[in-house]
């Protein structure tokens, strides 16, 4: 860690502390547990400034000792649904994702006060420091229900040096630029032009959504059951997908077994020029301590369809919520003004995090290490989150159907996707949006 770095977080710490001891008679007049419990997810690392430094701060400034319950995906998921659904007071602090939100949403509550309590509390918080695409994602119907503390986004990463040979002096902006430079860069079988997560997998969604919506598309109307995924922006993304694989093979071919571990991979062995996925995946890609390709890394906004302003990207990420049941919901939220805090989150993008805040994601020092963080920052800003619906679970092991189908030739786009639109009507239906 850098000195100044070094030096935030001691303020940082110091400030926790300050604020938490000048804290308001509201949570002085809550008795004091000797723990508060956390549920969340055990994947990834980014959790460890959270689990290693921030938990062991905040016992030491109260007291109170954060007990940690992360499990796999799925497990995470059952022991939220099922405890929260019985009314359980024995959730202090919940971690969730956005696409669990329509499920979380009604355990838990308007976060809009909680908000104003932290900032009445800790005026340096600054809730107009978190970006509006991770407040957006931590909605639903409307109505806050957690705080931000990772969000992830695509982006597009590039190798400069490898575009700038090829007489391309910047990144593309549109799809028929993306297209010249991708045939300009693609040296099979050696190196290819793209990169993307081929398998039939969850990474399906977030390596076709940029192209998707930077094309006009949509999904579906959960209010009104209206389905766009097989319109003529649908197909036209597809189509432009597809046949960077199959009539312009720039794709490895191993890349139809491609997801998260694998595009890293692919990056760091040199497989492809460009990539569109996670801001955070550069990096891994860009380490050279890790990566074959180490320091030859740029980044850019998604290409727009026919203008860059027409970029658009899809957003992810995690949030934490004080339950509606929690019997310590004012030291609850004590540790979370903690750890989205800027110090803490500054420290966390160090140690593998993807912030929401535009401070951290702009800090001179992240810039200058990670060189991603102020795209995914102006990608957040108007970034579209993955549905938050309950049935959108079942629509998606769709449409991963429909994109594989596509992307090994099986069926052209506008058959598999009007085959995906099928399988939608008769989904929605079960799930009562569809009448």
């Amino acid at each position: 860690m850098t000195a100044l770095n070094r030096r935030r977080l001691l303020q940082g710490s110091a400030a926790a502390g300050g604020v938490l001891a000048a804290s308001p008679r509201t949570t002085r007049a809550q008795n004091k547990p000797d723990k508060l419990v956390y549920v969340g997810e055990n994947q990834g690392g980014w959790k460890k400034t959270l689990v290693e430094e921030v938990g062991p701060a905040f016992e030491k400034a109260t007291g109170i000792k954060i007990e940690f319950t992360l499990l796999a995906v799925d497990a995470w998921r059952a022991r939220l649904k099922a405890e929260l659904g019985a009314g359980s007071t024995g959730i202090d602090i919940a971690q969730w994702s956005v696409g669990m939100a329509g499920y979380m949403a009604p355990h838990l509550p308007d976060h809009e006060p909680l908000v104003a309590k932290i900032v009445a509390r800790d005026p340096s918080f600054d809730w107009a420091d978190f970006l509006g695409g991770s407040k957006q994602a931590a909605s639903y119907d409307g109505k806050l229900i957690g705080i931000p503390y990772r969000i992830t986004t695509g982006i597009m990463h590039y190798q400069k040096a490898l575009l700038e040979k090829a007489g391309i002096a910047k990144a593309p902006e549109t799809f028929a630029e993306f297209e010249k430079a991708v045939l300009a860069v693609n040296a099979p079988p050696d190196r290819y032009g793209f990169g993307l997560m081929g398998r039939q997998g969850p990474g399906s969604y977030s390596s076709f959504a940029s192209w998707l919506f930077s094309a006009g598309g949509r999904m579906v109307d959960f209010k009104t059951g209206e389905i766009f995924i097989n319109d003529e922006k649908a197909v036209t993304a597809l189509q432009f997908y597809v046949d960077l694989v199959l009539k312009h093979k720039v794709v490895p071919p191993e890349a139809s077994t491609w997801e998260f571990d694998e595009i890293i991979a692919g990056g760091q062995k040199d497989r492809y020029a460009m990539t569109q996925t996670f801001a955070p995946y550069g990096t891994l890609i860009n380490d050279p301590k890790l990566s074959k390709t180490g320091g030859l890394w740029a980044w850019s906004t998604v290409p727009g369809h026919t203008a860059k302003a027409q970029s658009r990207t899809w957003v992810d990420g995690h949030f934490l919520s004080v339950p509606k049941y929690s019997k310590n919901a004012d030291w609850a939220l004590e540790f979370i003004r903690m750890a989205c805090g800027k110090e803490w989150q500054l420290r966390a993008a160090e140690r593998g995090n993807a912030p929401p805040r535009g401070s951290v994601l702009r800090d001179p020092a992240m810039v200058a290490k990670l060189g991603w963080p102020p795209v995914a920052a102006e990608a957040i800003e108007t970034g579209i989150p993955t549905p938050a619906h309950p049935a959108f679970d079942a629509l998606d092991l769709s449409l991963r159907t429909g994109l594989s189908e596509a992307l090994l030739g099986q069926k052209p786009p506008k058959a598999a996707l009007d085959d995906v639109a099928r399988d939608w009507q008769r989904s929605l239906r079960r799930a009562g949006v569809i009448k």
